[in-house]
């Protein structure tokens, strides 16, 4: 069995010409406007275009709006709704762990390797999932969900390295959109309780900017902005006149290398530098500066 991911959309990917097991939609937010549409319920449409009939849709906690849109495509196709709900999970008030029951696939206090609240849900809808294809006949042991969620590995998605001894902890987001970004920010202050960061960080352009920068200014203690390998790269120089940077001190340089080794030399030992954003960006300094 394997798990395949849209690129974008879903009405016009190319995975649709497969005939899955059963089709799951994440989470739906502002991101891709100009591709997919500029509201919620536009996005949704797009989104529906992978749900086939007969086959399960199991759905995430999604806006309102969204979940109209999905239900009713889901229902016209007759395609079986399942839809992931409050009561089938319950996160830990230190929103570390969780604890998940539903047709015979039960587990307590349970910590997933991917970090944040957001993972824990997206950890509840993948368990949803898991329970529906055991329903179909899959046979999926509890030892295997336990084993591939607690060794799960997905670079870039708060990803905690060390920079050598004495130097400061890196922690690489790919989070480029207003949701993610404020996924992010909860996440390092759960992580790392009180704290800020230096910010290393790179944009294409048409995204929710401002909403991203005042989210990051709540764990900011300075932005140094970069330049994509893209042509879809903001221009650094106008991204930071025209920026509300919240009075946290913003800088630009002209490449990443450049832009890292600024921050640097202002780290010292215990520091946290935050390399956030496109993917461009955090797959350029895996590139560079991973530990091989």
């Amino acid at each position: 069995m394997a798990v395949i991911e849209t690129g974008l959309g879903g009405r016009l990917d190319a995975t649709n010409v497969l005939s899955p097991a059963a089709t799951v939609i994440t989470d739906i937010s502002m991101d891709h406007a100009e591709i997919l549409g500029d509201t919620l319920d536009k996005i949704a449409f797009e989104k529906a275009g992978i749900i086939k009939s007969g086959i399960p849709n199991v759905v995430g906690l999604l806006p309102p709006e969204a979940k109209k849109v999905i239900v009713d495509i889901s229902r016209r196709r007759k395609a079986p709704v399942v839809l992931l709900k409050p009561a089938d999970f319950k996160i830990a008030r230190n929103e570390t762990t969780l604890d998940f029951k539903m047709n015979g696939l039960k587990l307590d206090n349970f910590t997933s390797s991917l970090k944040g609240p957001h993972q824990l849900k997206n950890c509840a809808l993948a368990l949803k999932t898991i329970a529906v294809l055991r329903e179909q006949g899959f046979h999926i042991p509890r030892r295997a969900v336990e084993t591939g969620l607690k060794n799960t590995v997905w670079p870039g998605r708060f990803q905690i390295m060390t920079n050598g001894a004495g130097g400061p902890t890196l922690v690489l987001d790919v989070c480029h959109n207003a949701a993610g970004v404020a996924a992010f920010v909860d996440t390092f202050r759960l992580v790392f309780p009180g704290r800020h960061c230096r910010v290393l960080m790179g944009f294409v352009r048409r995204k929710q900017h401002q909403e991203m920068i005042d989210q990051l200014s709540r764990i900011a203690g300075e932005f140094r902005i970069v330049p994509l390998k893209s042509k879809r790269t903001v221009d650094v120089k106008s991204f930071v006149a025209e920026m509300n940077w919240h009075g946290v001190p913003a800088n630009r340089s002209a490449r990443l290398s450049t832009g890292y080794s600024a921050l640097s030399k202002k780290t010292s030992p215990g520091d946290i530098v935050a390399v956030i954003g496109s993917h461009y960006l955090v797959g350029e300094f895996l590139a560079k500066y991973a530990v091989r």
